[in-house]
């Protein structure tokens, strides 16, 4: 039986990283299932109120959001308020609310559910979870604590991409009905005629490494080797200056949207993906690297071996030596890079199908929605 469902995500694709990547992959799989999603999330810029995405219905509902790789916490809770306005005056039947990170979305989710008893489920993203960053937002954390917990004791379900985020939530909040969903693999990155070309691509902040990652590789001698970096961020300015000196010639390509054709590109041609980072939930971009048939090159660090397996190479944390010898390790040994693309592209196909993670949630939505149905006649028969 097809579903009217809410989606609440403050990130939808062209604005955001990975967390609205991985909502706009489902939502399109929603759709292709024969269900009806409404997706409210946030205006940025120019762009319309009201848009279809891949046949998904967008509306952006304005907060003064003033840069589009991430809102701050004060843009977050002005779009919750007017979200919930916009939710609020609507009499739309909706049979699930799905939101995406704990807080705000969790905050309307939570409100929709006590106004409407309309049950709602959320997908944790990392930076919404107390303790996950450690760069910004631990203030905010800080002064929202007891409204966290109430809205994860609330849900009728928190969805968790890996199992140490699971844990950081189970640590911070008690009796949370939870449970593990990976994302979805993206569907539109494919192999191309690979050349010597090493990718990152990530928000370009500390956490993600991508100024030890320059540090590192600086002085080795990789010829005929090129890195490109996708993203934007504080760093910025420090890795033109890593760039300028480095051995390996370096292009910094800026924030590019995830539907923008140089990515796809980028992705296609590169042999290698790297992702250096100190700590992740489930990175989506390692899904799109897999999937374009880089070999992948990460740290071991919680949510990277969930998604690479064994269909990578991962190095200790902080192991510059490490490091440096599996980067010469993949741009020097063509056998082992095409072995590595091979088992990634497998087990993206086997593991994260999007059709299939979607259905895993549909099965959650459809059972929540025939309890509360259920709840409902026996509160009316109760009355009567």
């Amino acid at each position: 039986m097809p579903l009217n469902i809410l989606v609440l995500c403050h990130e939808y694709p062209p604005i955001g990283g990975v967390a609205g990547v991985a909502c706009a992959t489902l939502t399109e799989r929603f759709v292709a299932a024969g269900h009806s999603p409404t997706v409210l999330t946030m205006g940025f810029g120019d762009l319309p109120e009201r848009d279809v995405i891949r046949g998904v219905p967008v509306e952006r509902i304005a907060c003064g959001r003033s840069r589009r790789e991430m809102a701050s916490p004060l843009e977050a809770i002005r779009w919750a308020e007017r979200c919930w306005n916009r939710v609020s005056s609507d009499d739309t039947p909706f049979d699930i609310v799905h939101a995406h990170f704990i807080m705000p979305a969790g905050i309307v989710a939570a409100r929709t559910r006590r106004r409407f008893g309309v049950p709602f489920v959320i997908t944790a993203h990392g930076s919404d979870v107390p303790g996950f960053n450690r760069e910004r937002l631990r203030l905010a954390h800080v002064a929202v604590r007891p409204w966290w917990r109430r809205i994860c004791r609330d849900a009728d379900c928190i969805v968790s991409p890996s199992a140490d985020l699971l844990a950081l939530i189970e640590r911070s909040a008690n009796e949370v009905r939870a449970t593990i969903i990976p994302h979805a693999a993206e569907t539109r990155f494919a192999p191309g005629v690979k050349e010597r070309r090493i990718l990152l691509c990530s928000r370009l902040v500390e956490r993600k490494g991508v100024h030890r990652f320059l540090q590192v590789v600086a002085d080795l001698d990789l010829p005929g080797w090129e890195i490109d970096i996708v993203g934007t961020g504080p760093l910025l300015a420090r890795l033109t200056q890593l760039a300028a000196i480095s051995r390996t010639p370096v292009r910094l390509h800026g924030w590019l949207d995830n539907y923008d054709p140089r990515l796809a590109e980028l992705y296609s041609r590169a042999a290698i993906f790297a992702l250096p980072s100190e700590r992740e939930n489930f990175p989506v971009s390692l899904l799109e690297a897999m999937s374009a048939g880089c070999a992948v090159l990460g740290t071991r660090v919680p949510g990277i071996p969930e998604v690479v397996g064994p269909a990578g190479l991962l190095v200790p944390l902080h192991d510059d030596a490490a490091l440096r010898a599996a980067v010469l390790r993949l741009t020097k040994d063509d056998v082992v890079r095409t072995i590595l693309a091979a088992q990634g592209r497998e087990r993206v196909a086997t593991e994260f199908e999007p059709d299939a993670i979607a259905g895993r949630y549909l099965s959650c939505f459809h059972r929540l929605r025939a309890a509360t149905t259920s709840r409902r006649r026996e509160e009316v028969e109760c009355q009567s």
